[in-house]
């Protein structure tokens, strides 16, 4: 096998696999949203119906950001964790305009403050990371 055939059958393995993660994500998500039930997240601007659609849609962002963690480790990239700190100060900027929220499942309500909202926008920023990692070259 020649070089430029084993490197393009590598290229396929990655594309594989991260569809793959995206893919197995999703399907992750929709089974979270089926099995849980009507979930709303509530605050300041009122109250917001959760459906399938979003948490399929958050299923296929951390099969992404699993990608995009996977690849910056093999490839010891640091570009990944610039990705990641975009992404918190943005989740951290939303969440202090936004200010307090809470999610609500099965009759009860979580409160969500800064922390984990900086956290979903880190793993937005890394899910970024590992889209262009999956589409680029």
């Amino acid at each position: 096998m020649n070089k430029n055939m084993a490197q393009d059958n590598e290229e396929f393995k990655d594309k594989v696999e991260g569809t793959s993660l995206v893919v197995g994500g999703t399907a992750a998500g929709t089974g979270v949203a089926a099995t849980v039930g009507g979930m709303g997240l509530v605050g300041s601007f009122g109250g917001v119906a959760i459906g399938a659609a979003p948490v399929a849609v958050a299923g296929a962002v951390a099969g992404s950001a699993i990608y995009g963690a996977k690849k910056a480790i093999e490839e010891g990239d640091a570009t990944a964790l610039g990705a990641m700190a975009g992404g918190a100060a943005a989740g951290a900027g939303v969440s202090a305009v936004v200010g307090g929220m809470g999610l609500a499942v099965g009759g009860t309500a979580v409160a969500i403050g800064m922390a984990p909202v900086a956290v979903a926008g880190a793993v937005v920023g890394l899910a970024a990371y590992g889209l262009s990692k999956l589409f680029g070259k």
